[in-house]
């Protein structure tokens, strides 16, 4: 028995997503030399490019792989410090234990799941 499918295969592949992400890319641009509205200037600054990068890479992988964190707290961390005078004093020290802190706790839990394993006995 043949299956025919009615509706068409209209998977989005790599290159269509960087295409739409090209167009809106160049779109802000364009808007921000005709200066058509006001585009504050930390949206277009590299620390903004991290961000968009780590939660790039963390959309891509699921958010499973701790590199979008690293580079959204460092784009945070320059921004912040960019447009907020003084802030270099706290703003480190704040995303540093931040990081730690996540570490630690996301070492509990995996060792967590592992003793639920390691503890099943056998009949």
């Amino acid at each position: 028995m043949e299956t025919n499918s009615i509706t068409p295969n209209t998977a989005i592949n790599g290159k269509t997503i960087a295409g739409i992400v090209i167009l809106i890319v160049g779109s802000i641009l364009l808007i921000d030399q005709f200066n058509l509205f006001v585009i504050p200037d930390w949206v277009l600054s590299w620390p903004m490019l991290l961000i968009a990068y780590g939660l790039y890479l963390g959309g891509k992988y699921n958010f499973r792989k701790p590199i979008w964190i690293y580079l959204t707290v460092l784009g945070v961390g320059f921004l912040l410090t960019d447009n907020i005078p003084d802030a270099v004093r706290f703003i480190w020290p704040v995303a540093i234990i931040g990081v730690g802190a996540w570490m630690v706790t996301r070492h509990n839990n995996n060792a967590k799941e592992d003793k639920t394993y390691t503890e099943y006995k056998q009949v």
